[in-house]
């Protein structure tokens, strides 16, 4: 009777025991399993907030407006390059008119061994641009300004369409040449020398008094 009373006293002290730990185990199997995930939301809440700002210089008219734009942060100068180009394309805020192509898109970005970055802009940036030379000059000078005023690490800027070289945009300046020289032109010269259009925008026939 002794023996039946201590092997059923060691049961339950078993079973009491392995009641125990199954639960020990199974709380954590659920901690590690949920934690992870509410450290992930945590971790993308984080993201959302960590933005910082670019300084995006839109043409119009006969000047060029600096808006301040906060994007998603991004450490990679290429990736800076991108947000400062799809801002760019985006126009100023409200309804300013500005002299941007619409439909644009950047293709593509690389900086060579010259610290030159070079820009691919899809065929409407040349084709839906309309504007004389006071255009031309401060759309292309606005994206130069949105870029070194960003981008340190930047000497020149070249802009490519559909991958390839052309020689003008709106018929008034050279594209073969990166853009600091020419945007460096004082408004007042061009304005009282404007470059005359002598080729279409396709790029065929000479040049001549432009800037490059």
């Amino acid at each position: 009777m002794n023996t039946r009373k201590l092997s059923g006293i060691i049961f339950l002290v078993l079973l009491f025991l392995g009641g125990v730990a199954g639960g020990y185990l199974y709380f954590v199997k659920v901690y590690y399993k949920e934690k992870p995930a509410a450290e992930g939301v945590i971790g993308t809440s984080t993201k959302t907030e960590d933005f910082f700002s670019l300084k995006i210089y839109y043409p119009l008219g006969n000047q060029l407006q600096i808006e301040e734009r906060k994007i998603p942060r991004r450490t990679v100068q290429i990736a800076i390059a991108e947000a400062i180009v799809e801002e760019y394309l985006k126009g100023p805020f409200g309804n300013a008119i500005s002299n941007i192509p619409r439909d644009a898109r950047l293709l593509g970005l690389y900086k060579d061994a010259d610290k030159i970055l070079y820009v691919d802009l899809s065929d409407e940036f040349r084709r839906n641009f309309q504007g004389d030379a006071i255009a031309e000059f401060f759309l292309l000078k606005g994206l130069y300004e949105s870029f070194i005023s960003n981008i340190q690490d930047i000497q020149d800027v070249k802009v490519l369409i559909e991958g390839r070289e052309v020689e003008t945009l709106g018929g008034h300046f050279y594209l073969l040449y990166p853009l600091k020289n020419m945007v460096s032109t004082e408004i007042e010269h061009i304005e009282k020398n404007p470059p005359s259009p002598p080729f279409s925008k396709g790029g065929q026939g000479g040049f001549s008094g432009g800037y490059g």
